[in-house]
Parts: C-alpha cells; structure tokens; sequence
C-alpha cells in the first residue's frame, strides 16, 4: 500500500508541477511584452522580404500587364503580412521562460507559424520564376532581387528557427504531441 501510495504522489508530482511551471511563465510573460509582442530588432530581421517587396513594387508600377500587377501586388500584401507574423513569433519564441523551456520545450505553435511561413515564402519564389518568364526583360532584374531576397530570407528564418527549438527538455515530446 505504501509502494502505491508513494508512485502515485510521485506521479502526481511530475504532472503538477510543470502545469505550475506553466501557469508562472505565462504570467511572467504578459508583463515582459511591452510592445505586444514585436520584435525589437525590427531593422535587424525581414531585410529579405523587405528587398523583394520593393522590387516587386517596382515590377507591379513598369508592368502594363494587369493580371501580373495584380498577382505582384497580392504578393506584397502577403509579404507584409508574413513580415510581422514571423516577427511575432519569433519574438515570442525568444521570450518563452527557461524553466517551461527546460520542462515542456520550445513554442512549438510559434515554431509552427514560422515554418508555414517558410514554406508560404517558397511557395512564392516559385510563383516569382514563373513570372519571370512572362515579364519584360526590364522587370527581370527585379524579379530575380525578389527572389534572391526571398530565398535568403527563408534560409535565415529556418536557421532562426532551429536555434530557437535545439535544446534539451523533459517533456517535450509530450508537449509536442500536444501541439500537433
């Protein structure tokens, strides 16, 4: 009776614990945020995307093409869009508390976040090549800084990203599975 008794507080030990772990990180973190949760290092992250959508900007005011315009326009808009997502992200990554880091792991929501921008980003480099093709050769140029940009971005954010998940923890797995 004393050996059940005795797993059952340890076992119970191991599933209150980081649940309170969890609880005191989430408060911590309401008040670390005094911008919402926006990166501070603005000018440092996104130089990729910032260079493509000024490309494209160019390309979207040469271009007699409407339905081109259009698409190029509808890319800027998306580029913007991703710019802050990952921005938020990965700023909220950053900010997560050690000990939850160490016991649940990483933001895996976040970590998802910027992944699906990733790949939303390689998704338009490769709508990018196909536009090249069609554009004037005046417009190629800035095509391709767009996609070099893009590329060059998608590489950092993966590399942002696995910097923010590598670490040991405890749980993660189960978290992990939680999550997904």
């Amino acid at each position: 009776m004393k050996k059940i008794l005795f797993i059952s507080s340890i076992a119970l030990f191991l599933f209150i614990l980081p649940l309170a772990v969890l609880v005191q990180g989430k408060q911590q973190g309401l008040g670390n945020q005094p911008n919402g949760g926006a990166s501070e290092q603005t000018g440092k992250e996104n130089k990729g995307i910032e260079k493509a959508i000024q490309n494209l900007n160019r390309v979207a005011e040469r271009n007699n093409n409407p339905e081109i315009g259009e698409q190029v326009r509808s890319m800027v808009q998306s580029h913007e869009r991703v710019q802050v997502r990952t921005e938020t992200a990965l700023h909220q990554m950053s900010q997560r508390n050690q000990a939850i880091k160490l016991l649940i792991g990483p933001d895996y929501k976040n970590a998802g976040q910027v992944r699906s921008d990733v790949v939303g980003l390689r998704n338009d480099i490769g709508k990018l090549e196909q536009i090249k093709e069609d554009s004037l050769s005046a417009d190629t140029g800035d095509v391709q800084g767009a996609i070099d940009g893009l590329q060059i971005e998608a590489e950092e954010l993966e590399t942002q990203l696995e910097e923010r998940l590598s670490g040991f923890s405890l749980f993660g797995w189960l978290a992990k599975l939680f999550a997904n």
